[in-house]
């Protein structure tokens, strides 16, 4: 993967990551709800950041900072970029050692049709970097 190639991938990587995401936390939402009752956007994101519970969620929290990151810091280098590309792909991937997000993620895909729908689009994606 040349630097050009990196910068597409990212882009276009970029908002369905952004889908993900949000699909996982109104499932998981939903789910948090269900068990101990309505809470406040306030309260659910207070419940997300010390919440033990969502740790893994970070995972691709951070993944997708990166991705703004390097698209955004016009001082990135081609390592940077390539680096920031390939992390996207270790995150889906079963061969990263130790994967605590996809232990978590995995079971969401047959609990979760939104879920599902949005790893389609994020998979369809990821196949450029094969």
């Amino acid at each position: 993967m040349n630097e050009a190639q990196a910068i597409q991938f990212l882009s276009d990587v970029r908002k369905p990551l952004l889908a993900l995401h949000k699909s996982i936390l109104d499932h998981e939402r939903a789910a948090y709800e269900q068990e101990f009752g309505p809470a406040t956007p306030a309260a659910f994101l207070q419940v997300l950041i010390n919440g033990s519970g969502f740790r893994w969620l970070s995972a691709l929290s951070t993944t997708i900072a990166n991705v703004d990151e390097v698209l955004d810091d016009d001082k990135a280098t081609a390592a940077d970029r390539i680096a920031a590309a390939q992390s996207v792909g270790a995150l889906f991937s079963a061969d990263t050692p130790n994967n605590a997000f996809l232990e978590r993620y995995l079971p969401l895909l047959q609990a979760s049709p939104a879920v599902l729908h949005e790893h389609g689009r994020v998979a369809q994606v990821l196949r450029g970097l094969e």
